[in-house]
């Protein structure tokens, strides 16, 4: 909007009229509109949590993994592994990763647990795997970037997440 497109009213009051003052704010106001909209539409494909822009699914070596990249912290989240063979699951995870998240439960159960090297491993037998998927499910403790490097038997798998307040 251009000022010389407004009209002046002739009016006998003695006001101090800003047009220029005005448009300014009007053109913020537009501004400012246009952000929410674009925050409401990522928000609904899941910049703030579950959704097409946060699920991150990887394959490798007959190994699926999905998760999600962006997380609310106090909020539990699943990463799921799915296997192509029922043989013996050796799982290695970073302590430093892990230092980021509560873990509340490992599905199915009946694993053994080691600490050694700066990974805490976690060993699946093949008698107890019966659909050969597994689920991590954890709880971001604390807010900003978290990345790990798991290994599944010998093969790796970088993990990255953004977790909000």
């Amino acid at each position: 909007m251009k000022a010389d497109r407004i009209g002046k009213v002739k009016h006998s009051l003695e006001l101090d009229e800003k047009l220029s003052s005005q448009l300014e704010h009007w053109k913020a106001q537009k501004i400012g509109g246009l952000a929410i909209m674009v925050v409401i539409v990522l928000t609904a494909f899941g910049l703030f949590g579950n959704g097409v822009v946060s699920s991150k699914k990887v394959e490798k070596a007959g190994i699926t993994l999905q998760y999600e990249r962006f997380l609310r912290r106090k909020k539990e989240m699943d990463v799921r592994w799915q296997l192509d063979h029922g043989q013996q699951l050796i799982f290695r995870i970073p302590i430093r990763y892990l230092a980021n998240f509560k873990v509340e439960r490992i599905v199915p159960d009946g694993y053994e647990t080691q600490l050694a090297d700066e990974y805490v491993t976690y060993t699946f037998r093949a008698d107890r795997l019966t659909d050969a998927i597994v689920h991590f499910y954890l709880t971001p403790q604390q807010t900003g970037s978290v990345t790990g490097e798991w290994m599944i038997d010998t093969t790796r798998f970088q993990i990255k997440h953004f977790i909000y307040p």
